[in-house]
């Protein structure tokens, strides 16, 4: 999708020095964008690739101690990425001395937040065999100071097409290491881990090469110890409440319901997590502009229209995915993982209120609205454990699909209970029921075809029937404008 044109069908009326700013921007957003296009992109090549090679029981432990790795990276200080573009985009001389202390103190909390985790799986009467592997993977908490600095410091310095070439170089790493230890020296859960240990590693090599080019010649200036331990706790706590109920269901589904049905959760639940990339790249463009205008009466419509294109942009996928989840699982990842299809078929309607949201948080962060997240997550961080506690036991992988459902549209709740209560409207999608209602009228169509004809033709039978609803609706025209103004 075009950005820029979505953002000028915005608002047209913005004077032209705006609009250049914007255009370059829109330019760095789309940078920021593709580097994290390719980032899932290759996990998730590397994901389908491991998981057929484990077996559902060996990927479940993977996905388990995976799901530990990004809690710990959030703890040790993932968000100080966005402290040191924020902090650097200010004061550029304090690069060098910024970029040590942040990677040194990420560096300093892994040292005793990682055996914590491991003597948690030890509790857990997980083997020794394991607790060994999570060792060497909970390495890469080391190589990410590094690399989280470096981010920052790209970001600050307008140079995102760094960021692409640290991807680019990380998921060649990953993919080719996979690809040797998968075919030539035998797949297991250790040379996985030692596939994504080589990887992380080489992209922090990058950026410790990359980095000093941008410490400015000047004497040091001093950064105290108090000032970044004070802003790894401020840009740690809404991320790290919401990794806890992005992943906590696939920790409760490995301990309660055993290994087996975490692998087969992981990979539905990564396939939903890949979607994310479409909203995320229109947010990413488009937060900037939303930003660099103040509240108006168009905020209104504006939020309307990303509502209404990312809701129509997530039934699509959503009904695309589920007539296809049976080919696609069986091809990608063979007989084993046959349970997946249900799951897949289940947690894609996941992305329906989740693309919406985005938009949703996307609007009010540029209306300086963000303190409101911390309430929003904390919510949905306490009904999510409580309800996989209580419903895992009994209903194993399918309470955590629709568990995960149920806590996107209770995020979405209250996105639309904070926009009304503070911008006075409500921010759906209108026609949202009877668009809904076709939705379903023809999934049931669908599927009751699919016993008839081949599930790629009753996919996009019925993805065309849907469009030209949409186009009689003037759903779809609201997506072509945003795309291609004035045609």
């Amino acid at each position: 999708m075009n950005t820029d044109s979505v953002a000028t069908s915005m608002d047209a009326s913005l004077p032209k020095q705006i609009n250049s700013s914007r255009t370059w921007l829109l330019a760095r957003a789309s940078e920021a964008m593709f580097a994290q296009v390719i980032r899932r992109t290759v996990r998730f090549i590397f994901l389908f690739l491991a998981a057929r090679k484990l077996g559902p029981a060996s990927f479940g432990i993977y996905a388990l101690l995976l799901a530990m790795l990004e809690t710990l990276s959030l703890m040790t200080g993932e968000g100080l990425a966005d402290y040191v573009a924020r902090e650097l985009s200010k004061a550029p001389g304090l690069a060098k001395e910024l970029y040590k202390r942040v990677t040194l103190l990420r560096c300093l909390l892994a040292l005793p937040l990682a055996p914590i985790a491991i003597m948690l799986l030890g509790f857990l009467k997980y083997p020794n065999e394991i607790l060994r592997d999570a060792a060497w993977l909970f390495l890469i908490l080391i190589a990410r100071g590094p690399l989280a600095s470096s981010q920052g410091l790209f970001r600050a310095a307008h140079r995102m097409s760094l960021m692409i070439w640290i991807e680019v170089m990380q998921g060649c790493a990953l993919l080719g290491l996979g690809y040797y230890f998968f075919f030539a020296g035998g797949a297991n859960l250790h040379s996985v881990i030692a596939a994504e240990v080589g990887a992380a590693f080489m992209g922090a090599l990058a950026a410790l090469i990359l980095a000093p080019q941008f410490w400015q010649n000047t004497s040091a200036i001093h950064v105290s110890w108090r000032t970044v331990w004070k802003a790894t706790a401020t840009f740690n706590i809404f991320p790290l409440i919401t990794n806890i109920y992005d992943r906590v269901d696939v920790i409760i589904l490995s301990v309660i319901a055993g290994n087996a049905a975490a692998g087969l959760y992981a990979l539905p639940y990564r396939a939903l997590a890949t979607l994310q990339i479409i909203p995320f790249g229109l947010m990413a463009a488009i937060l900037p502009v939303l930003a660099s205008r103040s509240s108006s009466k168009d905020d209104k419509q504006i939020c309307w229209r990303l509502a209404t294109i990312l809701c129509v942009l997530s039934m699509f996928a959503a009904l695309t995915l589920t007539l296809l989840a049976k080919p696609l699982v069986l091809l990608v990842l063979g007989d084993n993982y046959a349970d997946s299809i249900p799951i897949l078929r289940l947690l894609v309607w996941a992305s329906i209120p989740m693309f919406i949201n985005y938009g949703l948080n996307t609007f009010l962060l540029a209306r300086n609205r963000e303190r409101a997240f911390l309430w929003t997550s904390s919510i949905c961080a306490v009904a999510n454990v409580a309800l996989n506690l209580i419903l895992i036991p009994r209903f194993s992988y399918y309470a955590a699909a629709g568990v995960t459902i149920v806590t996107e549209l209770l995020l979405l709740l209250q996105n639309l209970v904070i926009i009304r209560r503070t911008f006075d409207f409500i921010a759906l999608p209108r026609r949202l029921l009877a668009t809904a209602l076709i939705l379903l009228l023809l999934m049931g169509a669908a599927l009751t075809g699919g016993a008839y004809a081949p599930p790629v033709i009753v996919a996009a039978t019925a993805c065309f029937a849907f469009a030209f609803y949409l186009y009689l609706d003037g759903s779809l025209k609201t997506i072509i404008d945003a795309v291609m103004p004035g045609t």
